[in-house]
């Protein structure tokens, strides 16, 4: 029995030993890999608050699109009789709508998502108007 215990101290010291040597390093290695990935391309317009044409409430548009090259949002309407007019004020830029029923109103260069606020301005109707806003990459 006393060697069975003597030979558990010997494999103790010799497992202490053995785990309090340094381990040796070896010149740092170094390499290099290149990683590529396809994203594709999305765009899209969301209301998150409607505009009253015939009101002075204002809307709240998010857009976003991720083309290098960027996007641009049409509005689509109802075709403005002779004598109906609206301006619409989309972000910075004011736009007369076209009588045709639809109308480019905002152009970006480059990927982004923004949130864009609009309103309608001299307004001139004989029925209710609504817009349905597009966006396509350019």
């Amino acid at each position: 029995m006393a060697t069975a215990i003597q030979n558990v101290m010997k494999l103790g010291c010799a497992a202490a030993l053995l785990a309090s040597t340094p381990a040796l390093a070896r010149p740092q290695a170094s390499g290099s890999f290149q990683v590529t990935a396809t994203v594709p391309m999305a765009c899209w317009v969301n209301h998150s608050v409607h505009a009253d044409a015939l009101g002075n409430s204002p809307g709240l548009v998010t857009e976003g699109c991720n083309s290098a090259s960027g996007y641009l949002v049409s509005a689509q309407y109802r075709p403005l009789a002779q004598t109906e007019r609206a301006r619409l004020l989309y972000g910075d830029s004011t736009v007369e709508l076209s009588a045709l029923g639809m109308q480019e109103v905002h152009r970006e260069y480059g990927p982004r998502i923004q949130q864009i606020t609009y309103r309608f301005d001299q307004v001139s109707l004989e029925a209710p108007l609504t817009l349905s806003l597009t966006i396509q990459p350019i």
